[in-house]
């Protein structure tokens, strides 16, 4: 057998195939199979990937008389790779969520009593507190059953929740699995099976579980150190160390987390698998030179287990934590060139453990960044300034390790985002350097802080105050230039391919001359690549070129990856209206972004805060400027947070109700606007505002008609609310800020000021009036209106009891798909004029 194997494979062992252990490819056909399954990829696709596959299984056989003396055993594994494929695929299609899950529960919006243990640290979020819940029982009506589902629970009301405490709530279930929204499906990915909103005022603490003594004392200590980071550093500072050393995320300023994921920064400051490779591999880099290469290693371990314990049950640390380890534990055992196979070995182990897991994007970042470091670093390390020692080495090194991970993950961001901080790589080359001075540095002044909080607050200033500093200085400035939180358009599967493919090409040379150690002299080999002139003139080319030539090839293909980001971010984009529907709490505010990059705000809520955060995420490019404004109507609720607006965006026009003038509110926007110089527009029924472009943004007027309501309106400011019809092509939605009944009925069955006949009204999207007041949505206008989608933005648990029930069954009769702000957050709707998509914060 093994006699037809070598002559089958003879003709083509002269072509220098490249040659891989059996782990690898087992790693690789395994991981290859789980994503088969979890993608549910098609016939073709799975025809293809396995034909890759065994080519590669069948270039490593070629190629095993001239790499091992184990030849035997080597082809006996090699040949087991298709069966490898096989059991990834079935892994991954056994290991979803049970049948009997809540994911697969139909509970069509009912409250149910739910028991469980609080599984993380709780979130604070502006709406409320997000939570991890193991549950263990559900009531449903009269029925008790025993679950064991993690649930994702938002709680509207602040609460004394702490990670391990036993609670009870009344909540209305989400089953991930069944829907559509993208947000949820994501949860159902990282195998939680619901979505759950809790009542107000019906969470009741139960006790403690027992967690156990190391599991409590972390939760402890994280405390501990939060408070201490909190009373030695000012804001925004403190909340970047507790989000560095304990991940908290919730503490970080909202407006400088959007600089930092403009700047690519965002990393440095959360707990994530590309941190905590990082750390490691700069605690290597700068430990090697003072205490050896292995000791070295031995630090980073330390480093990295005591960082996993403190940061706990993190399923993303706790991931990246035992790949570092096993990257770090095979440098300390001498065996630098491994670590390759070892880290693919790893990953390998945590997909078959949870296959779900190559679904979630901090795992492709960690093992992008992780591999990126392992395959990339010593090409480049050697290339670049090699030979220097010392602190001058650590520092090249540092910056080394920085622009091979930014390399190796910014592909992975554009394509889960669909943006790309282009300006980031330059960023991080002037901030990560740093980032063990700004990690070390912090949790020294938070352990300085737990001895005496007056000694904590003097050494922060060296320690911790100056490269955090620098961290913001540099994220809000960086934040402004071109490149920053660029939209990206266009950019697929292919692309990422294409620059990994690259990756893995400058990576050749250095995987060459880890195989040709294990070679028995190939050179000697009668079938050797130096008995093939055209192998060793074609294929060695790139391997054999110049030292001093092979910077310029990095470069090269570094610049290669930037120039693919940067094609994809200037090709012309389909065009595409994006309209926000932003979450403000108990408020209103939509913005309306054109592809031409015209922008449009109708009303702007109550909440400064949340208002700006989300001006700065969706208006493009980091525009300063809104072209056009539109107040519905002089409430607080609508326009209380346009004072703040104001103070950060300069404004084209504003659109006012004839009738703003009737309330003390109203005047005070009118004097708003004459102090700045902003012109103001009055509606009035029959009006069209035209942004252009191609089919272009038309906003239709429809009410309040000018002088001819009746008093018992004027005295009513919702019944003056303004009311808006916008088109884009075949694409049409109702803006109908707080009118009533009596308003509605009105615009169904009056005549429009244009028009002999009453006004059209249909939408694909509407912006349900009044928060969802028992006092607006009438079964007549909203048959006339006949929405696909209808937005709800109103507060979670407000006293005002919005939307109330009646309006969402109202809805539902007429075939509207109803969304809720308070339970997704930011709702994006976005359309080419003829089709409609759409994507929720949560």
């Amino acid at each position: 057998m093994s006699r037809r194997i070598d002559h089958a494979l003879r003709p083509f062992r002269g072509l220098r195939l490249p040659y891989l252990p059996p782990l690898l490819h087992w790693a690789l056909a395994f991981a290859t199979g789980a994503a088969l399954s979890l993608s549910a990829a098609n016939l073709p696709i799975i025809v293809c990937a396995a034909a890759i596959i065994n080519a590669l299984a069948l270039s490593s056989i070629a190629r095993i008389d001239a790499v091992t003396q184990r030849r035997r055993l080597q082809l006996v594994l090699l040949l087991l790779t298709p069966a490898l494929l096989v059991v990834g695929f079935w892994r991954a299609d056994d290991a979803g969520l049970p049948s009997n899950s809540l994911a697969n529960v139909d509970l069509a919006g009912q409250t149910v009593r739910l028991t469980g243990v609080v599984a993380d640290d709780p979130q604070w979020r502006n709406s409320g507190i997000r939570l991890l819940l193991d549950a263990e029982t559900i009531e449903i009506g009269s029925e008790r059953r025993i679950v064991d589902d993690r649930l994702q629970l938002h709680l509207p009301d602040p609460q004394d929740v702490r990670y391990g405490d036993r609670i009870a709530v009344n909540a209305v279930l989400t089953p991930t699995s069944r829907s559509s929204d993208e947000y949820l499906q994501w949860l159902a990915d990282q195998r939680i099976a619901a979505s759950a909103l809790v009542r107000s005022g019906s969470l009741e603490r139960l006790g403690s579980a027992d967690l156990g003594w190391p599991r409590s004392l972390a939760a402890d200590i994280r405390g501990a150190l939060n408070r201490s980071i909190r009373d030695a550093l000012p804001p925004p500072l403190s909340g970047i160390g507790q989000g560095m050393i304990t991940g908290r995320r919730d503490a970080i300023d909202p407006e400088l987390r959007s600089d930092l994921n403009d700047t690519s920064l965002s990393h440095l400051i959360v707990i994530s698998g590309s941190n905590l490779t990082l750390l490691i591999t700069l605690v290597m880099a700068a430990s090697a030179w003072l205490v050896g290469r292995r000791f070295g290693a031995l630090l980073a371990i330390l480093a990295a287990l005591s960082y996993g314990a403190l940061i706990g049950p993190d399923p993303p640390v706790q991931r990246a934590m035992w790949m570092a380890v096993v990257f770090a534990s095979a440098h300390m055992l001498g065996r630098g060139a491994s670590a390759l196979y070892a880290v693919s070995a790893t990953a390998a182990l945590m997909v078959a453990l949870e296959p779900h897991v190559l679904l979630d994007l901090s795992f492709q970042l960690t093992l992008a960044g992780t591999l990126g470091i392992v395959i990339l670093m010593p090409t480049v390390s050697q290339d670049f300034l090699s030979g220097q020692r010392g602190i001058a080495g650590a520092i090249r090194d540092a910056a080394l390790v920085t622009l091979v991970a930014t390399l190796t993950t910014m592909p992975l961001i554009a394509l889960h985002f669909e943006r790309s901080a282009l300006i980031g790589l330059a960023a991080n080359l002037v901030v990560t350097p740093l980032f063990g001075w700004m990690l070390l540095g912090t949790a020294s002044t938070a352990l300085l802080g737990l001895v005496s909080q007056t000694l904590g607050t003097i050494a922060s200033w060296p320690l911790a105050w100056l490269p955090l500093q620098w961290l913001v200085l540099v994220a809000e400035r960086t934040a402004q230039l071109p490149g920053a939180g660029l939209p990206i358009q266009g950019f697929g599967h292919v692309h990422l391919a294409l620059i990994y493919a690259a990756i893995l090409l400058a990576s050749f040379r250095t995987h060459r001359e880890r195989v040709a150690r294990w070679t028995r002299s190939s050179d000697q080999h009668p079938d050797s690549p130096t008995a093939n002139p055209l192998a060793r003139i074609g294929l060695e080319l790139i391997p054999n070129l110049r030292p001093t030539l092979r910077p310029a090839v990095f470069c090269g293909i570094a610049s290669a990856v930037a120039a693919t980001l940067w094609l994809s971010a200037i090709d012309e984009p389909a065009p595409q209206l994006q309209i926000h529907f932003l979450d403000v709490g108990q408020g209103d505010s939509a913005l309306l972004v054109t592809p031409e990059g015209h922008s449009v705000l109708i009303d702007a809520g109550e909440r400064s805060h949340d208002i700006l955060a989300a001006l700065r995420t969706y208006l493009p490019n980091n525009d300063q400027r809104i072209d056009f404004v539109v107040i519905t109507h002089p409430q607080s609720d609508h326009a209380g947070a346009l004072w703040a607006v104001l103070d950060h965006y300069d404004i084209g026009q504003v659109l006012l109700s004839a009738y703003a003038d009737t309330t003390p509110f109203g005047r005070r926007l009118i004097d708003l606007f004459s102090e700045r110089g902003i012109p103001t527009i009055e509606a009035q029924p029959g009006q069209q505002l035209v942004f252009g472009g191609d089919p272009g943004l038309t906003l239709d007027i429809l009410w309040p008609p000018v002088g001819q309501l009746p008093d018992r309106y004027v005295k009513d400011a919702n019944a003056t609310s303004i009311v808006i019809r916008a088109r884009y092509g075949d694409a049409a939605f109702l803006f109908t800020g707080d009118i009533n009944v009596a308003q509605e009925l009105d615009l169904v069955r009056g005549p429009c000021q244009t028009e002999p006949q009453p006004c059209r009204l249909r939408a694909d999207v509407l912006k349900v009036a009044h928060q969802g007041s028992r006092f607006s949505s009438s079964t007549l206008f909203l048959e006339s209106v006949r929405p696909t989608l209808a937005i709800l933005s109103a507060g979670a648990n407000n006293p005002h009891g919005h939307p109330h029930e009646e309006v969402l069954a109202s809805l539902a009769r007429v075939g509207a798909t109803s969304l809720l702000t308070a339970e997704r957050g930011d709702i994006s709707v976005a359309t080419d004029g003829s089709t409609i998509s759409l994507a929720t914060q949560r």
